[in-house]
């Protein structure tokens, strides 16, 4: 299991961020994030536009480390 972190936009007032999401696959991440971007922003799905992945980590223990070669 990875943790991989998007940069996002909110479209109606043009503000931008990151969020992170643990799935199996970026594909899987990107499929579940949007939602949860959403609800933090109390917009519609349509209202974010996802960035590219920013961060990919990995879980070790309790904690997650950076991954390196993992970032595409």
């Amino acid at each position: 299991m990875m943790r991989y972190t998007f940069a996002y936009e909110v479209l109606s007032d043009k503000s931008s961020s990151e969020f992170s999401q643990e799935a199996t696959s970026k594909e899987e991440a990107a499929e579940l994030i949007v939602a949860r971007i959403a609800d933090l922003e109390f917009t519609d799905e349509s209202d974010i536009k996802l960035g590219k992945v920013i961060a990919i980590s990995k879980k070790v223990g309790d904690n997650y480390i950076a991954c390196e070669g993992c970032a595409s």
